[in-house]
């Protein structure tokens, strides 16, 4: 039968009890602490209500001290892992953004999230696992 065709109450109905069979009532989770190591991104995606051009007195790229700040905090509300969220590339649509890596002594936004997320990893429990998301 055609998945169109068919009335939603009983798709719905037939999605449950797969999930039921496969995976019962058990729900987990991994409480994650976010840092925004960087808000700017080469992309324009209406959607994306996280990236935004660079702004007059702000920094491009959270320090490594802010970094830490962020992860302890995380620790002390329970989070195991951290999640370093960041734009796609924004070194190759922003000057801002650049210069500030340069600066920093990189090339790149993920040659710069290396230092941090290292850093982090030796300080901080909440950190040993980290990953990088857009």
């Amino acid at each position: 039968m055609e998945l169109l065709a068919r009335p939603l109450d009983e798709l719905c109905a037939e999605a449950r009890a797969l999930r039921d069979e496969g995976h019962g009532l058990l729900v987990t989770y991994s409480p994650k602490v976010f840092i925004p190591l960087t808000k700017l991104c080469r992309d324009v995606c209406h959607y994306c209500t996280f990236a935004r051009p660079p702004r007059r007195g702000e920094r491009a790229y959270l320090s490594i001290d802010e970094v830490l700040d962020i992860a302890r905090a995380g620790a002390v509300a329970g989070c195991r892992e951290a999640l370093f969220t960041l734009g796609d590339k924004p070194e190759l649509r922003y000057r801002a953004a650049r210069e500030e890596l340069q600066a920093l002594g990189c090339k790149t936004t993920l040659g710069y999230l290396a230092g941090p997320r290292r850093r982090c990893s030796r300080r901080q429990s909440s950190c040993r696992t980290s990953t990088p998301a857009s």
